[in-house]
């Protein structure tokens, strides 16, 4: 009986099959803390990049090198389906204390697909607690500077239904890519509203980009609805440049700058608002990938210049790594 029982023992420590064990979370924790009160003792307000799309082209010393330079302490890196989940636990062993670990994005032929082992992969990955986020995963995508995917998964899909139950299940967020039109908000409003445990990062608020289709998200109102509507619901900030224009439409998307004065972009006054009224709501992602690399210093220095010190400092600090830390911990960060 006893040797049944120490056997049961053994097994019982052993890694899930096809899932090594992963590193130590409290000595994962202490590195990554350690790393953002540095930040903080240099005098510079840290950020936590919650959506990086990590490929095979440009280096993680180059990525480090931009998050030096740019006051950027942890990235949640999103490897694509060529690469798997894996991909961010070994690029965590090469640099701990500035890369978060984050399951595979849901952007690529098999997602699309509705691989059903690519589904049940994933899962297995969200629920071996190595992984501290989910990558962002498309529902209704656009066409962009960088690729052509026009495509539209709906939010109550099989495959999303799934994501929406692993977050619920295991406390992980996820990101959520889903162009704003009226049509296209039924379908998310019943997700958000069947799984209110899911931790749900809607990607690129502060963005329209068409006004005759996204009526109701023309401006603050349709947030402020939203936030008060789910608990379960954030969001990270439209990223691209003040006064850009989307091609498929040739509209200013991003709805949130005041249009340029003297070349002076700003904060539009609503906006400022909503920032500092739900303050715990929103997180600070670059949206950045192999084609749009070289827009990484912009995009933070966007971030910085024309939001973050536009806002009060207690907000600010939200903003830039108190929201992402307590929804990849699980805990509010401690000053």
């Amino acid at each position: 009986m006893r040797i049944l029982l120490l056997a049961f023992c053994i097994f019982a420590m052993l890694p899930v099959p096809g899932h090594a064990a992963g590193p130590d979370r409290a000595e994962q924790l202490s590195g990554y803390e350690a790393t953002i009160r540095g930040i903080l003792a240099a005098g510079k307000l840290p950020i936590i990049d919650v959506e990086y799309h990590h490929g095979d082209k440009i280096s993680l010393s180059s990525l480090l090198g931009r998050m030096d330079a740019n006051g950027v302490a942890l990235t949640w890196l999103g490897p694509n389906e060529k690469l798997g989940s894996e991909e961010s636990l070994r690029q965590y062993e090469r640099y701990p204390g500035r890369i978060v670990p984050t399951t595979v994005h849901g952007d690529g032929p098999k997602w699309h697909g509705n691989d059903g082992q690519f589904l049940e992969s994933l899962e297995k990955d969200a629920k071996s607690g190595r992984f501290f986020a989910m990558g962002e995963f498309e529902a209704r995508h656009y066409p962009s500077s960088t690729n052509d995917r026009d495509v539209h998964k709906p939010v109550d899909s099989e495959g999303m239904q799934t994501i929406f139950r692993i977050s619920s299940e295991t406390g992980i967020p996820f990101l959520l890519h889903h162009e704003a039109e009226d049509a296209l908000l039924p379908e998310l409003e019943r997700m958000l509203a069947k799984y209110p445990k899911a931790k749900v990062v809607w990607c690129h608020v502060g963005r329209n980009r068409n006004r005759a289709t996204w009526k109701r998200f023309r401006d603050v109102s349709a947030v402020v609805e939203f936030l008060q509507k789910y608990p379960n619901l954030y969001f990270d900030i439209v990223q691209s440049k003040p006064g850009s224009k989307y091609p498929g439409t040739r509209q200013v998307e991003g709805i949130l700058y005041n249009a340029p004065r003297d070349q002076i972009e700003f904060l539009e006054g609503d906006w400022k608002k909503l920032f500092e009224g739900f303050p715990d709501r929103f997180v600070i992602g670059t949206d950045v990938n192999t084609g749009r690399f070289p827009q990484y210093d912009r995009v933070i220095t966007t971030f910085r210049q024309v939001i973050l010190s536009k806002i009060n400092q207690d907000a600010a600090a939200r903003m830039a790594y108190k929201n992402a830390w307590k929804l990849m911990t699980g805990t509010e960060w401690k000053d």
